[in-house]
């Protein structure tokens, strides 16, 4: 069965949906917990292998992408049985979103007055001791995979499942699935090459930089729970979502390079090679 976007338009329809499901991703890798817990995961693993500590996000980003294609699957071959109860479902796990976001403003802003210099998360809290303090660069793997237990989580991907590949069966929800999760890879990515940056980075403007890091995963945490919570709240935004997504992205990217250029000297030496 066809995707709507293949249809009348042909091929400029599919990339306009490949375009639009690949930005919503970027913007799901951009998830204030999801930025807590590659930064956790990529600090424990730094000491004991600095040179692959620089890809946590790559697998945290993956092992999630094992959680939304199921999800994304699923729909898809559900198809209109799911639609029937698709839009309390995505209410639910945007009711989620909205706490979540709120809560992991409030220990940002608790960090920044503390003077710490690792973001905070909530989820990131709620996992075993053995994954939350492991060294291993890998456990972000199994990390990223229970973050994809989330509802909110689960409550998107089943709704960008269902706007953008209803009818499209199996192939459709795996279409969906794949090109939201390379959204998510590259976000994710970038996230662990800065905070490995950052920890690699030794200079007094330091300090400074950390907390332009922190304050912004703050800022972009209330930012998006004030934007969901209107939305739930009956409020319709003047531009589309995709418009808001590419924002909040877009504004991401601007401090990712503000980092990038306030770090770009006195690097610290790596070691040559990684202990085993």
């Amino acid at each position: 069965m066809a995707l709507p976007f293949l249809a009348a338009t042909g091929g400029y329809a599919l990339g306009l949906g490949a375009f639009t499901v690949f930005v919503l991703g970027l913007r799901h890798g951009a998830d204030p917990d999801h930025l807590a817990a590659i930064d956790n995961v990529t600090r424990n693993a730094f000491s004991r292998t600095p040179m692959l500590s620089r890809f946590v996000g790559t697998f945290f980003a993956t092992g999630h992408s094992v959680m939304v294609l199921a999800i994304s699957m699923l729909v898809g071959l559900a198809g209109s049985h799911f639609t029937a109860h698709g839009e309390l479902i995505e209410t639910i796990g945007t009711w989620i979103s909205i706490v979540v976001l709120f809560l992991v403003a409030a220990l940002n802003i608790r960090t920044l007055q503390s003077g710490a210099t690792s973001i905070a998360g909530a989820k990131t809290r709620l996992l075993p001791r053995a994954l939350r303090d492991s060294s291993n660069a890998l456990v972000a793997f199994p990390v990223g995979f229970l973050f994809g237990f989330g509802f909110e989580t689960s409550s998107q991907i089943a709704a960008y499942s269902v706007a953008f590949a209803v009818n499209g069966g199996l192939i459709g929800g795996l279409i969906v699935g794949l090109t939201f999760s390379l959204g998510m890879i590259c976000t994710d990515t970038l996230d662990s090459l800065l905070v490995h940056r950052l920890i690699s980075h030794r200079s007094g403007r330091l300090p400074k930089v950390m907390r332009v890091w922190i304050g912004s995963v703050t800022v972009l945490a209330i930012a998006v729970a004030l934007y969901e919570t209107a939305q739930v709240l009956g409020w319709r935004s003047p531009v589309a979502d995709l418009t808001v997504s590419a924002i909040l992205v877009a504004a991401l990217a601007i401090v990712f390079v503000y980092v990038f250029v306030r770090t770009r000297n006195e690097w610290t030496t790596l070691p040559a090679a990684e202990s085993p």
